[in-house]
């Protein structure tokens, strides 16, 4: 009994250790999907949401081709908390905020 206890603690410790590098390696995707899904939630009716896509995908490959990945991926948590306050953007809100991603690294 004492044996399979400790391989199942075992077991159980290297999987919490697989799903941390995972979690890791996959940590910009998920931010960048939850960020993204959260824009085109709030973003005005009939706002083209294939505009917001195209631009946060512009501005994440951006981010990777200038190895700024840790840079974008702050960025894009500090829009998440600035997004939870905010019911509806306005037209003129959503354009700021594409415009910033169409600069210069977000």
């Amino acid at each position: 009994m004492r044996k399979s206890a400790i391989i199942t603690i075992s077991l159980l410790i290297l999987i919490f250790a697989g799903s941390l590098l995972l979690l890791r390696f996959y940590k910009l995707d998920l931010i960048h999907t939850v960020v993204v899904n959260t824009v085109v939630q709030k973003a005005p009716r009939g706002y083209p949401e294939g505009k917001i896509r195209r631009t946060f995908d512009a501005a994440r490959a951006r981010a990777k081709r200038e190895d700024r990945e840790q840079d974008h991926s702050e960025k894009l948590l500090s829009l998440s908390q600035r997004l939870e306050k905010i019911q509806q953007l306005s037209h003129e809100e959503l354009q700021e905020l594409l415009e910033a991603l169409e600069g210069p690294c977000l």
